[in-house]
């Protein structure tokens, strides 16, 4: 017999069903979120909370004497090499940070990189670290001398150091062994208090020189850089010149410094190449027999040492037998 098959009514789902499946879909999957968000907001309380008790407790606290900024306590980057003071020790002194100044402090970070800052040596702050309870580490960057100004003194000459903005260097902490290897900076006659910067171009230009003249200086034999007394004038520029001497007494003709140089004159580069080009030519400028002058600001010329002749020493004739006349004794 054949068999009939009944087709089965798939079952339809009804709108609410299809409601709560949906909304019990979305509850678990907002359920982990909920408990995130909740956690947040108890640890949000909490730290309130406690900002708030801190508030209050703090003043009795942060000047107990266990928190009190230390001395002892206080490192700092090692000084370099031509540095003969003590430059930790003078901060503290300078600016009384022994037993002053709680690390709970919140003014604790800025107070203690403005103390090393007014330091001539510290060129910059890089980074602070508390040392818990009373201390602190300072990383700083030095100054470093890179020319010297020459200058009268009533106790004599004076080799003043400046660093590369030509910033006024403790003499007294700089060697003197250390001091008379950079370049010297001839022809100024005033200068700022210690740690301030030379509010003179002459000066800051013969620094600018000093600094990218270091990598050749020695090879190159240079001893002196002479700034103009008067500046120069071209159209609405104002600029001071530059000459270099050499330990054999040659001058070399530089022109303005970099920064300073007025339209049309070569740049710092081409004075340099045609300088190198003279000391490969009539080789090094640390004698006598080197030029007397060497320019290189426009174009190179070289202008020889003149030798004075040798003179000989006069002598007198004496006369002849045969001239001389002979008195007749009678």
């Amino acid at each position: 017999m054949a068999t009939i098959k009944k087709k089965k009514k798939s079952a339809k789902s009804s709108p609410d069903s299809d409601a709560r499946s949906h909304l019990g879909r979305a509850f678990s999957l907002l359920k982990p979120r909920m408990r995130v968000v909740l956690a947040l907001v108890v640890v949000g309380l909490l730290g309130w909370g406690m900002n708030e008790v801190w508030q209050h407790v703090a003043p009795s606290i942060i000047h107990r004497p266990p928190y009190l900024l230390s001395a002892q306590r206080i490192t700092v980057t090692s000084p370099p090499e031509w540095i003969s003071a003590d430059v930790r020790a003078e901060v503290v002194r300078n600016t009384g940070l022994d037993g002053r100044l709680s690390t709970l402090d919140d003014s604790f970070m800025s107070v203690v990189e403005d103390a090393f800052l007014l330091h001539p040596w510290i060129a910059s702050v890089e980074k602070i670290s508390k040392l818990y309870p009373d201390g602190a580490h300072v990383e700083v960057t030095y100054r470093k001398p890179i020319a010297v100004v020459e200058m009268s003194s009533p106790q004599g000459m004076l080799l003043v150091p400046v660093d590369h903005q030509a910033v006024h260097l403790p003499n007294e902490d700089v060697p003197e062994v250390y001091k008379r290897y950079l370049p010297r900076i001839q022809n100024v006659v005033e200068r700022p208090p210690v740690g301030q910067r030379w509010d003179d171009p002459r000066v800051t230009g013969a620094a600018d020189l000093a600094v990218r003249l270091s990598d050749v200086w020695e090879q190159l034999a240079l001893v002196d850089i002479l700034p103009s007394t008067r500046p120069e004038i071209l159209d609405e520029h104002r600029y001071y010149v530059y000459d270099l001497m050499t330990r054999g007494g040659t001058r070399v003709v530089w022109g303005a410094a970099p920064a300073q140089a007025p339209p049309g004159e070569d740049d710092f580069s081409a004075k340099l190449e045609r300088l190198r080009a003279c000391v490969a030519d009539v080789g090094p400028l640390d004698s006598v027999r080197s030029p007397a002058v060497v320019d290189v600001r426009n174009q190179l010329s070289v202008t020889p040492r003149t030798v004075k002749k040798k003179v000989e020493p006069r002598t007198v004739k004496k006369e002849s037998p045969a001239t001389e006349e002979t008195s007749v004794v009678k």
